[in-house]
């Protein structure tokens, strides 16, 4: 049976209630970050009604493309679901109900029209402020009804279209009224019909979207036809590893992400366990695309593969020909280009190279290798001691900020404790999985206090 999931708030409060599938989970509004929290699989289902836009970032489009590419069926009705899914049913978002429609069809346009003010979901989102689109239709029904003509329901809804969503609402009818220059009487009665005659097309929607999500509880695991492909961008990257918990970020006190860097820093065999890790990415990329066999898991990632690969994509051609390789010397200390065969000089730009070309970072591939590791204990120690000395030392000296420490400072000592020439340092970050000497510096900043004035206890083996 596939999960069903339905975010929503203000347009159907009462949906746990209403909801007689116990397969559908109910959620509050969506906002940034929610979907790819989810644990899902190719035919659950998600149905989104309303979201949060103003408190908090919206859900983005890149969110529920990426679901769709896994699969994962995505419904939108009523309110931010409305919008996503006239944004994005070409891609495969389904849209419910005559709101979705009328966004689709071009007769609705403004983001605002199905925005309100409301309570907390602990007052069950009491309403604050009525929605265009429903003053629309209840206005629209007066039409129908004789309780005004056209010609003022038009002239009302172009005034409340001008004020902020949070201003409007039946009891405003009056000052709208004003403002349009319509007979105050006039007003007053079709307000006491529009409070009478209330409709709601967003509880409509939402209720005919509940009902879809109830159906397909019932049902089989379906992955819709045409699944979209979805680029991963950098930013769907860090949307995704911050949702799965891996807490990318620029400070080491971020959970997994501080850890890393203390492993990345202060590790003498990180490199190799650096080397390791892209070989293999690269490697399972060439098995993917290329159709080679990839290594076991308990197998070391077996570096031709990954030169094959690189062929394959066309960054060079084996076998390597040394007057082929000037583009190499960005990449190599003096010492490598003497020293090292083609092949190994190959490997070595590889290594350096993985998270400039193709540019994503890829902290997350070594992260979930790290974590089951008996080094990754330790390394979390080493964050929570870093920060101990940092709040110790910035406590008593409040003009100061830990981004204020010299760079330059912070450089040599990681110059020093790595044995390497300053002008050879970069590549020692690369080496580590840090792409420049800002990265370096970013990364290390926190730890400095720690790793000067304490250096025995920064000590780690990756093993």
């Amino acid at each position: 049976m596939p999960r069903c999931i339905l975010f929503v708030g203000p347009s159907l409060p009462d949906a746990a209630d209403l909801a007689r599938n116990p397969a559908v989970e109910v959620l509050p509004p969506v906002s940034a970050g929610d979907l790819p929290r989810l644990s899902l699989e190719a035919g659950d289902v998600v149905g989104i009604v309303d979201g949060y836009f103003h408190q908090v970032g919206a859900v983005r489009h890149k969110e529920v493309l990426a679901l769709l590419s896994e699969g994962v069926r995505v419904l939108g009705a009523a309110s931010m679901g409305a919008l996503r899914a006239a944004e994005l049913d070409s891609f495969g978002m389904e849209g419910v109900g005559r709101i979705y429609a009328d966004y689709r069809d071009g007769r609705l346009e403004a983001d605002d029209e199905v925005t309100l003010l409301h309570s907390t979901p602990d007052e069950d989102y009491r309403p604050l402020s009525e929605p265009l689109v429903c003053m629309r239709a209840t206005l629209s029904r007066a039409v129908e009804d004789g309780a005004c003509d056209s010609a003022t329901a038009a002239r009302l809804v172009a005034t409340l279209a001008g004020w902020p969503f949070g201003r409007r609402s039946y009891g405003g009818l009056v000052a709208a009224g004003r403002e349009a220059g319509i007979d105050a009487e006039v007003v007053r009665r079709l307000r006491e019909y529009c409070v009478t005659h209330r409709l709601d097309p967003k509880r409509d929607d939402a209720l005919l979207l509940l009902d879809a999500l109830q159906r397909a509880g019932h049902g089989e695991r379906a992955t819709p036809p045409g699944v979209p492909t979805v680029n991963r961008t950098s930013f769907l990257y860090l949307w995704q590893t911050a949702a799965s918990g891996l807490d990318i970020g620029d400070s080491p006190h971020h959970g997994h992400l501080g850890a890393l860097r203390a492993c990345q820093l202060f590790a003498d065999d990180y490199p190799r366990f650096h080397r390791d890790v892209v070989l293999r990415a690269l490697t399972t990329a060439c098995a993917e695309e290329c159709g080679t066999i990839p290594p076991a898991a308990d197998e070391p990632a077996p570096a031709h593969i990954a030169l094959r690969h690189s062929e394959h994509r066309g960054l060079y051609r084996l076998p390597a020909d040394p007057a082929r390789l000037g583009f190499l010397a960005l990449w190599l200390t003096d010492t490598e280009r003497e020293t090292l065969t083609p092949d190994e000089q190959l490997v070595t730009f590889l290594v350096r190279s993985f998270r400039v070309n193709p540019g994503l970072t890829w902290e997350e591939l070594s992260i979930q290798r790290l974590r089951d590791r008996s080094c990754w204990k330790d390394a979390r120690r080493i964050v929570q001691l870093a920060w101990e000395v940092n709040d110790r030392v910035f406590t008593e000296h409040q003009e100061r900020h830990v981004n204020d420490l010299s760079s330059e400072k912070i450089l040599d000592l990681f110059a020093q404790r790595w044995g390497v020439a300053r002008a050879d340092l970069e590549l020692a970050a690369m080496d580590r999985g840090l792409e420049s000497l800002d990265s370096l510096t970013m990364a290390a900043r926190a730890f400095y206090l720690l790793a000067r004035y304490n250096p025995d206890l920064v000590h780690l083996g990756i093993g």
